[in-house]
Formats: structure tokens, C-alpha cells, sequence
């Protein structure tokens, strides 16, 4: 027994050591294994979803409309996605969102076999984006669930290199199984988007057993579905410091992440065959994985604000690259960039937001990220699609890339105290200059709520 708990104890020392500590509660490390299948699911269903539509018809700018109306559920219900996870709790709609929407894939995967109209395709896929919305908070705000305060900008890191390693095995399978379902790329799409929607479905039973809170503290009791809406919208302008962080999102995510519904077109214009498409997403799940793995460390380092901007510096890099220099190989390595980037920056970011954020908002905050972030890539997917169809998508991606800059440096100027805030190792304290951030907010009256660069203010 005492040999059995020493080597625990040197595996949670290990884990702590290399920014893993979010590995050492089991209850994380149960969601961590089922985050992996889905997330590889959505990479294998988006993949050979979008070859299909580009075999159908031939059309850059269709395959953007096809993206943005599979996502458009995100914009228009991820604010109410939140108020849902706050009232009914984050497991059980991650749960059900993972089974409801396997089923919408599977579906989809049998209409594409029995060559169904685009319009049918893309109605069941609306629903599919509904369902996945419904989760979709949830899938990150569920982390304080959990694990303890210390470990959580950990278990962020690690939800994000989850979505990574998923991008590894996502892409590569993809181009895979696209290449060897058969001769007729449009049979072996609808074949592989079934097996993306039985890996979709899975994980919701693992994730349905966890045993946590069902519903967390100070969460909605109320009918209204608007109020709450207003009320989160109203404290992020009264703290423009969490507001900028907020607000920041809509660059990386509207006109940033919707170059991965691109990537088949990407190919084409390179000059490649359509199976290399899982190349890109290897890639780019390469770069993820490592900054995952290192993400932890490197907020701790540099400081969760400064992290940021570092991120977004990655990104807008990655795309420019892409797009400029126009040669596989380079964009394979271009695309690992953006995505190590890409995590960098929503880790930092949700790590903020979470320390930020009152309890009683929390699910809300997030959910308004998650809106920002995620929620309108259907909006950047069909204005990419736009600009790839009147130019080509290497020229798009150039230009994403550079408005991906200009933004973080724009914010950078507009609120400087973005950059000076670090969440300490024991996840309940915040340095840096905390004017207008909100930390501290829902402490008791006349507790001081600021603190100056240095010592750390503690969460009440």
C-alpha cells in the first residue's frame, strides 16, 4: 500500500512538473479521454463533409455557405447554450449534446450515400450545429467541475490540446478513410462522415457517468431567457478590461478559425490531390499538440494577458505564411503555427476569463466568449468563401492573417492592462493591474477589488 501511494505520489509530481496537473483527478482525466474521440470526430465529419460538397459542386463559395450554415446555431443560440449549462449544469448538456448531434452526423452520412439534395444535407446539418452548440460551453466551463482552482488553467490547456490531438488523428483519418472508401470520392465522404458520427455519439456515455455537481453554484433559477443575456452583457462593459478580453475573440474566431472549413479548397488551389487535405489538418494538430503540452507552463511564464497577444502574433503569422508562400509542404508547417497559436491564445484567454468572472455569471461569461470565439465562424466561413471564390483562398488567408495582427494590436493599445494580468498557481489569485477587470466583484462590500502590479489579489 505505502509502495502504491508513493508512486502516485511521484506520477502527481511528474503531471505537476510538466504543467499536466489537471491530469492527476480522474473525473478529468475520464472527459479528457472522451474530449479526444469527439473532437477527432468533428475534424473526420468537417473533412470529408466539405470534399464532398467541393465534389458536388465544384464551388469554393458554396463550400463556404455550407459551412456557415452548418455553424450558424453557435451564433444564434451559444448565449442561451450558457444559461442552459448554468441552470441544468455542464455534464449533462456536454452529454447530451455528444449523443444528439453522433445522430444528426449519422444521419447525414446516410443522406450523402443516397445522393439527398444539398438543401436536405444542410437542413440536418443546421440541426447538428444546434445540438453541438447546446454543449458547447459547457465542454469548457465543466472544468471547474472537475478539478480544484489550482489546476484549472491546467485542464484548459489540456481541453485545447485535446482538441489538437483530435486534429492529428481527425485529419489523418480523414484522408484515409477518404482514400480508401472507394474510387467515387463523394461514396467514400458519405462513409466517412458515418464513422464520424459513431465516434461523435460514444463519448457522451463516459462523459454522462462522471459524477458532478447538477447544476453549479448560483445558477439561474428563473424562466427568462433574456434578462440574464443583458445582465452578462452588462457587466462586461462595466469592466472594459474583461470586456476587451471579450471583444478580442470575435477577430481570432470569426475570420480566423474559419480557415479550417477552407482547407479542402486550400488543397485544390495548391495543386494537390483531395486525400492530402488530412495533411493540413495533421499539421496543424502537430503544432497544437505541442503548444498544448506546453501551454500551462508558458501562461505561468509570460503571464496569461501576455499570452494573448503572443497567440494571436502565432496565428496571424501562420495564415500569412500560408497564403504567401503557396507550397505544401511550407503550409503544413504554416498551419502548425496558426495552431499552436490558436491554443495559446484560448487558453490564455478562457483561463481570464474564468478567474474573472463572479460564480454566479461564470457560465454566461464564458458562453459570450464561446459566442465571440466559435460562435460566428459561420460569418468568417462564408465571407472566406466569398473572397476564395472572386480571388483563391491563399489570398484570403493572407488577408485573415493580417487582420488577425491588426486586431491584437489594436486592443493591446485600447487596454494595455490586458497584458499585465497572471493567474497565480494556486488558480484563486490574480496579479497585475486589475483596474476595470471585475475581479473580485461578488467579494463582500468593502473589500478591495484592485491590486497593483505584484502582490496577487485572492478570489473570495
Amino acid at each position: 500500500m505505502t509502495g502504491t501511494v508513493r508512486t502516485r505520489s511521484v506520477v502527481a509530481d511528474s503531471l505537476e512538473r510538466f504543467g499536466l496537473t489537471a491530469l492527476i483527478y480522474p473525473p478529468f482525466r475520464v472527459y479528457f479521454t472522451a474530449n479526444l474521440a469527439s473532437n477527432a470526430s468533428w475534424f473526420i465529419f468537417s473533412a470529408a463533409l466539405n470534399t464532398y460538397i467541393l465534389q458536388l459542386t465544384g464551388s469554393a463559395g458554396t463550400v463556404g455557405f455550407a459551412s456557415f450554415v452548418y455553424s450558424l446555431p453557435s451564433a444564434l443560440f451559444m448565449l442561451h447554450a450558457g444559461i442552459l449549462t448554468d441552470r441544468f449544469g455542464a455534464g449533462r448538456m456536454v452529454a447530451f449534446s455528444l449523443a444528439g448531434s453522433g445522430v444528426a452526423v449519422l444521419a447525414i452520412g446516410g443522406l450523402a450515400l443516397s445522393n439527398a439534395t444539398l438543401g436536405l444535407l444542410l437542413i440536418v446539418g443546421f440541426t447538428m450545429g444546434t445540438l453541438q452548440t447546446l454543449g458547447a460551453p459547457g465542454f469548457i466551463s465543466i472544468v471547474n467541475d472537475l478539478v480544484p482552482p489550482r489546476a484549472i488553467s491546467s485542464a484548459v490547456a489540456l481541453t485545447f490540446l485535446g482538441f489538437n490531438v483530435g486534429r492529428i488523428t481527425g485529419g489523418v483519418a480523414a484522408g484515409i478513410l477518404l482514400a480508401l472508401m472507394g474510387a467515387d470520392t463523394r461514396v467514400a465522404a458519405g462513409l466517412t462522415i458515418l464513422v464520424a458520427g459513431v465516434l461523435q455519439a460514444l463519448p457522451a456515455i463516459p462523459v454522462a457517468r462522471i459524477k458532478v455537481a447538477s447544476a453549479p453554484a448560483g445558477a439561474t433559477t428563473t424562466i427568462s431567457l433574456v434578462r440574464p443575456l443583458i445582465e452578462s452583457a452588462a457587466y462586461a462593459i462595466r469592466y472594459p478590461t474583461l470586456g476587451v478580453i471579450l471583444l478580442l475573440a470575435i477577430a481570432p474566431g470569426a475570420v480566423g478559425l474559419s480557415y479550417m472549413y477552407m482547407l479542402p479548397v486550400v488543397i485544390r488551389d495548391l495543386g494537390a490531390a483531395p486525400d492530402a487535405v488530412g495533411l493540413l489538418y495533421a499539421g496543424g494538430g502537430a503544432g497544437g499538440l505541442l503548444a498544448g503540452l506546453i501551454a500551462a507552463p508558458l501562461m505561468q511564464r509570460l503571464g496569461h494577458g501576455r499570452g494573448i497577444f503572443v497567440g494571436l502574433g502565432a496565428i496571424g503569422a501562420g495564415l500569412f505564411t500560408t497564403g504567401a508562400v503557396g507550397l505544401l509542404p511550407v503550409a503544413m508547417v504554416a498551419i502548425g503555427l496558426t495552431q499552436a497559436g490558436f491554443v495559446v491564445y484560448a487558453s490564455s484567454s478562457l483561463a481570464l476569463v474564468q478567474a474573472l468572472s463572479p460564480a454566479r455569471l461564470r457560465g454566461r461569461l464564458t458562453s459570450l466568449f464561446t459566442l465571440l470565439y466559435w460562435g460566428l465562424m459561420p460569418f468568417g466561413a462564408l465571407i472566406e468563401g466569398a473572397i476564395a471564390e472572386r480571388t483563391n483562398s491563399l489570398f484570403a488567408l493572407v488577408c485573415v492573417g493580417a487582420t488577425i495582427v491588426a486586431a491584437g494590436g489594436l486592443a493591446l493599445v485600447v487596454r494595455r492592462q490586458v497584458a499585465t494580468l497572471r493567474i497565480n498557481m494556486d488558480g484563486d489569485s490574480v496579479r497585475g493591474d486589475l483596474e476595470g477587470s471585475g475581479f473580485g466583484s461578488d467579494r463582500p462590500a468593502g473589500e478591495t477589488q484592485g491590486a497593483p502590479p505584484g502582490p496577487p489579489v485572492r478570489r473570495p
